[in-house]
Parts: structure tokens; sequence; C-alpha cells
């Protein structure tokens, strides 16, 4: 009975979880239908268009037809571009979903209740009437949502804190013991030497960037702050109304996570582009035609000078971070004897943590966002993981000969060791 009931409430609340993703981009873009429209669009229209940015979010390819605009000859692209903030929004949500079904005795009825009914929604927006001018791919749609929400839920059930997730029994889910069994017997089956380090480094490497985002961050809102008239110029170069300007303004925050990783890699010195051929980078900045968004009125245009200074940054993350896990490298204080080899494992592996998770951003927020030269926006993840690599790895590794020193050899396991070869 208790399965039968957590089965029916997952699904009721991924459900609504649907209609508040769809709704985020309908809601306006049917009142923008109501108020602007002169009667010749169909607000099928709008519902489309929503539906075409939530599978967007999802990473499902939008494939576009060839077309004009005005007089111009528009060819058919692939939009692979996926808006990070509404990403991160339905896969919060899935997550937020996951911890409340971390209640429950059992599991598996929630995430079959939940994911179900995602997969079902799914294949209604697949099979509803094609637009002829954009539609998804038809096999990733149809897979990549219901698989996307799949993944945060079952995370976030698996991660209700411990006392949460409690049953009545005192026991935790059968689930959750399995995964926690299975993780403890795959760690003892590490060297001790890779389980001092692991750690240690994914919490420094972390870090670095974290560093990189926040700073990022920081400095995309003093540009906007300093660059607004540009900014103003571009919202009324689009003459729009005021309600699409708000839906213009929606788009940008869907991508802003996107444009806070691209400064990350711009703070690598990596840089990254706007069109294919384009680059904007520290030491310069060269772009071609680029989309009339108004956020794009802050891009900055670096100098040798001022880009200089940027690089250090980067530096800077990887001297504080590994120097703030100090206190978590006893273990390899104990396991390593020499302080190179000590520094080099450690430095090399935080860099190494930095880089992978640096690469894997620039591939998640790049992609293909228009025609032509537009079918590159983004990050080279290969060129800003190895830049990374390098930069943090040279700090680290001598920063770590201070903070991944061996401590004082003991010299009384010493005499125990030495003593049977003195009999012998």
């Amino acid at each position: 009975m208790k399965s039968r009931l957590t089965f029916l409430v997952a699904a009721l609340q991924a459900l609504f979880l649907i209609a508040v993703a769809i709704g985020i981009t309908l809601v306006p873009l049917t009142i923008s239908w109501l108020i602007d429209n002169d009667g010749s669009t169909p607000w099928s229209v709008s519902f489309q268009a929503s539906a075409d940015v939530w599978f967007a979010a999802h990473g499902v390819p939008l494939v576009f037809a060839a077309s004009k605009l005005a007089a111009t000859a528009v060819p058919g692209f692939v939009l692979n571009f996926l808006p990070l903030g509404f990403s991160a929004f339905i896969a919060y949500a899935a997550f937020r979903l996951g911890r409340q079904l971390g209640f429950a005795e059992v599991l598996w009825p929630g995430w079959l209740g939940a994911t179900s009914t995602y997969a079902l929604f799914t294949w209604m927006l697949v099979s509803a009437a094609p637009n002829q001018s954009v539609a998804p791919e038809p096999w990733l749609a149809s897979v990549l949502p219901p698989a996307f929400f799949f993944v945060f839920l079952v995370f976030g059930s698996l991660t209700t804190p411990v006392l949460a997730a409690t049953s009545s029994t005192g026991a935790l889910p059968p689930e959750r013991r399995l995964i926690q069994s299975w993780l403890r017997t795959s760690s003892e089956r590490l060297s001790p030497t890779f389980q001092a380090i692991l750690l240690p480094a994914l919490r420094a490497g972390t870090g670095v960037v974290a560093m990189l985002l926040a700073t990022s961050a920081i400095a995309i809102a003093g540009l906007l702050a300093f660059n607004w008239i540009q900014v103003a110029q571009l919202y009324e170069s689009l003459q729009v109304s005021f309600l699409g300007a708000i839906l213009v303004t929606l788009g940008e925050l869907a991508i802003l996570p996107n444009l806070i990783i691209f400064g990350a890699s711009w703070l690598t010195g990596a840089g990254f582009s706007i069109g294919a051929g384009s680059l904007v980078s520290p030491l310069g900045t060269d772009l071609g035609p680029i989309p009339v968004v108004p956020v794009f009125g802050a891009l900055p245009v670096g100098h040798f000078a001022f880009g200089m200074v940027a690089l250090v940054l980067p530096l800077l993350s990887g001297f504080a971070a590994t120097i703030l896990v100090r206190g978590h490298l006893a273990q390899v204080r104990h396991q390593f004897a020499l302080a190179w080899s000590a520094a080099f494992s450690v430095g090399l592996s935080i860099a190494a943590v930095a880089a992978l998770e640096m690469a894997a951003l620039a591939l998640i927020s790049s992609g293909s966002a228009g025609p032509g030269r537009l079918q590159e926006v983004g990050v080279n993840p290969l060129i800003v993981g190895l830049v990374t690599f390098v930069e943090v790895g040279v700090v680290s590794v001598l920063t770590a000969f201070y903070s991944a020193k061996p401590d004082a050899p003991d010299q009384e396991l010493i005499n125990r060791v030495r003593r049977p070869r003195a009999i012998n």
C-alpha cells in the first residue's frame, strides 16, 4: 500500500514539475500573444516554442528548416546549445523531488512513478503535430528528458540526510544501503596512497574552479554595470515591445551560467568564441558579426597589460586551494616519505581535477547557437583543460612542497623494523 502511495505521489509531483517548467516560458509567451498578436499567429506557436525551449534545456538538438528572414535566405541548421540556467532549474527541481522521496521506506516505486510520468509527457510532446520550421530530434527527444530527470531524481533520493532518510523501522531504504555497500567495497579496493590523495585533490581542484566561476560572475556583473549604455542601445535596436524585452531578458538569464563559464575560461587565458573564427581572450578580442543580444554589449575587449593581470587569478586560485587543503593532507604526509614525491602527486592531482572540471563545464556550456558561423559558440574543452592543468599544476606542485611535506619520520617505528634485520 505504501509503495502504491509513493508511486502516485511521485507521479503527481513530476507532473507538477513539468507544468511549472513549461509554464516559465509559456505564460509570458501567452501574454505576449494576447497583447501583441494581430490574429495571424495561432496560440499553438507559443506552446510549441515553450516545448522547444523545454527540450533544449534537456540537451535535445533542435532542427531548424531553411527559411527566409525578410529578403535574406537562412539555411537550415541544428541548434545544440544548452541554456544552463533553465537546465539547472529543472535539475534542482528533480533533485528536490528526490530528496522528498528519500523519506520513503522503499525508493524504487517513487523512481518509477516520477520517471514514467516524465517519459509519458515527453512522448506526448514528441508525438504532437510537428512544427514545419523547427522540431526536436525525435529519438533524442524521447530519451534525453526522462534520462536527465532520472539522474537528478536518483541522486537527490540517495543523498537525503541520514536521519531524515531513516524509516520508521530505523533502517535506511534498501536501495541506499546497496549503493553505500558498493561504494564502500569499491573504496576499499583502492590503494592507500590513492585514497589519501583523492578527497583532498577533489576539494582543492573544485575549489579552484569555484574561485574562477565566482570571479567570473562578479566580473560579468561589473561589466554589465559599466557598459549599461551599450546594453540599453542593443535593447533599443531590437525594436521589441515591453513584453518582448522581458522575454529577451528571460532568455539572457537562461544562458547566464553559460556566460559565467565563458568568463572563467577567459580568466584562464583560453578565451571563448562567439562564432567560428572569433576569439575573446585576455590578450585580445577578435570578433566578427555577432547576434544582437543585449548582454553581448558587455563583452570584454582585453589588452595585453590587462590580460597579464587576469592570468594571475588561476595561479592565485591554485595557490590558495592547495594551502587551504593542508588540513586534509595528513594521510598524504604519512604515506609519502619524500617531499618531492608528495608535492608532485598532490599538485598534479589537484591540477587534473580542476582541468577535468573546466573541460566538462566547457563541454556542456558550448555548442551550436545559430546558422553559419554561429555553429561554433563557446569554449574549446581541450584547450581550456590543458591551459588550466598547466597553470594550476605549476603553482599547486610548488605550494604542495609546504602543504604536503611529509612529517618527521617515526624513529620508534624505524627501530622496530630494523631490529629483526639486525638479529638476522
